[in-house]
């Protein structure tokens, strides 16, 4: 089961996700507010999946992307926001940071959370929205 740690600034959409990937069958093991904080969690809990909001106080989740691949190299991000209108931009930052994809929030629906728990690569790129892809 993949060991996810979800990273966002607003507490109701924590929850959210939480029961979302709950519901998709994996084990979220951590909550962070911002970069440090999911620092902290990635070298305590080990996490698989790291899901990173885009936009965090302090250090943005593309730079928060690559700190946490240092930590640890592999873990697999997904950076997600709530602005979609900026989502090539987003994208391409995310593949450069590093990070698996880059998803809208609003796209965000169970089957996606579903192919999160799968190790093969090529079933996590849904719609095309991996920046690799």
């Amino acid at each position: 089961m993949t060991r996810v740690l979800i990273v966002d600034d607003q507490p109701s959409f924590r929850r959210q996700l939480r029961a979302l990937l709950d519901r998709a069958g994996l084990n979220v093991v951590g909550e962070a507010y911002d970069i440090p904080d999911a620092e902290t969690k990635t070298r305590a809990t080990r996490p698989d999946l790291a899901i990173v909001d885009v936009m965090l106080p302090e250090i943005n989740g593309v730079e928060g992307t690559a700190r946490l691949k240092a930590l640890a190299p592999d873990l697999r991000v997904i950076l997600v926001s709530a602005y979609p209108d900026r989502i090539n931009l987003l994208r391409q930052a995310a593949h450069d940071a590093g990070a698996e994809m880059f998803v809208a929030k609003d796209d965000l629906d169970l089957a996606m959370a579903r192919s999160w728990n799968n190790d093969d690569a090529s079933s996590r790129r849904l719609n095309n929205k991996s920046p690799a892809g």
